[in-house]
């Protein structure tokens, strides 16, 4: 680690300072990213690194191509070089790097099927699906069992290793009430699922340009204060906070260094994005940010500041069970015609709601309907937009604010309300 190296040569406390390395890694992980990605993306787009059915354009001017995919790369790559300089390597740092490593690799793997997938059919060696845009990467059922199977050698990895606590921190109720504990049998097989979720809530959410990252943030930034907060002595016998074990400090470091790339990102992600994380950078980003709400005993606050991320995952699958049903109860074409979201996920039923439509819609919405009768009513001719970047901005937005103040009202509740 290049901080030992520094302390071994100039012994100056400040080079064992989680502060001083927190910010020596942000500023490593953003000059990394920004140095790096613009070529990358240039790269990409001459080859064709894209799910999207549309070739790279070649010659000078204006690029009106597909957005390329795996952006995420540069990112896992320039957050592996702060942790190798700046982060003092514990158990606890080594698992983290094993979750996001190895469910990048899954993404990668997927990323790459996709891209084989989009030349085959522009090549017409397969034919394109006539409901998607996008290229299939690896199918739904193989991704989910690599990402059971990983996140369940890890987790047994950490209890051979690792004492991990069973204990969980309830939101809204004190620890002198309740403080339930999970025995290995139960606490193991909930921390792959949280894992897994998490991971695949982030790519879900990695639908619209931005609007994965802000979430990503807020997320990052509470489990730091947590971590920090739980293993300093003075902080948490004062606000009776869990105690977590010293090496957690560590986390402090790998957050700035995921907070530093989140905002890199954004350089180059924001509305009209350049380039997008691709399953590489959202399936490691979501695993190890899973993996440190574990590790800081704040799994049940994760649902709660990454409420971005669970509207999300809740309203896919709520999409695609009613559209079963209605299968079974009333065939294809009543199905077709009435959903229970105008789109899944719920940013591109928001999508809907706010774009301006030329002619009448052909489908109805259950969950409009329902909020109709409570007095709530969606957005008039007059709020509605022509322009689909306007439309994208104004849900991006919405969203980021949603994610901002779930994010301070965690905050409040992990710190003040239980």
């Amino acid at each position: 680690m290049l901080a030992d190296a520094f302390y071994d040569i100039w012994p100056y406390q400040i080079f064992k300072s989680v502060f001083f390395r927190s910010g020596i890694a942000f500023l490593t992980t953003y000059w990394v990213i920004v140095a790096l990605m613009p070529p990358v993306i240039r790269y990409f787009r001459r080859v064709g690194i894209t799910s999207d059915f549309s070739e790279p354009q070649q010659g000078v001017k204006p690029y009106t191509g597909s957005k390329p995919i795996m952006g995420g790369g540069i990112l896992i790559f320039a957050i592996l070089v702060s942790i190798v300089c700046w982060m003092e390597l514990n158990q606890f740092i080594v698992a983290l790097l094993a979750i996001m490593l190895a469910f990048g690799a899954i993404g990668t793997v997927d990323d790459i099927q996709k891209i084989r997938h989009r030349r085959r059919i522009e090549q017409g060696l397969a034919e394109q699906k006539s409901y998607t845009t996008k290229a299939d990467g690896i199918s739904g059922t193989t991704r989910l069992i690599l990402e059971f199977g990983v996140a369940t050698a890890v987790v047994v990895g950490l209890y051979l290793y690792v004492e991990i606590d069973g204990h969980l921190v309830v939101p809204f109720i004190p620890l002198d009430w309740w403080y339930p504990y999970l025995p290995r049998y139960l606490f193991v097989p909930f921390m792959v699922v949280i894992i897994v979720a998490g991971a695949n809530a982030v790519n879900l959410t990695d639908g619209m340009d931005s609007l994965a990252i802000v979430p990503v943030l807020t997320c990052t930034l509470f489990v730091a204060a947590v971590a920090y907060a739980g293993s300093n002595p003075e902080f948490f016998e004062r606000l009776r906070l869990p105690a977590l074990p010293e090496e957690l400090k560590e986390l402090v470091v790998l957050s700035a260094a995921v907070l530093s790339a989140g905002l890199a990102f954004l350089r180059f992600n924001a509305p009209p994005a350049m380039i997008t994380l691709g399953d590489l950078g959202a399936l490691s980003l979501g695993s190890v940010i899973s993996t440190m709400f574990i590790f800081a005993k704040a799994e049940l606050f994760l649902p709660l500041v990454g409420g971005v991320f669970v509207l999300t995952t809740l309203s896919t699958i709520i999409q695609r069970l009613f559209f079963k049903v209605m299968m079974q109860l009333k065939g294809r074409e009543a199905a077709e015609r009435k959903r229970f979201f105008y789109r899944a996920p719920y940013h591109h039923h928001l999508q809907a709601l706010w774009t301006f439509p030329e002619e009448q819609r052909g489908v109805a919405s259950v969950w409009v309907d329902l909020l109709r009768r409570i007095g709530i009513t969606p957005p008039g001719v007059q709020d509605q937009l022509t322009r689909a970047g306007d439309v994208d901005s104004r849900v991006v937005w919405r969203m980021h604010m949603m994610s901002i103040w779930l994010f301070v009202l965690a905050l409040v509740v992990y710190f003040k309300v239980r």
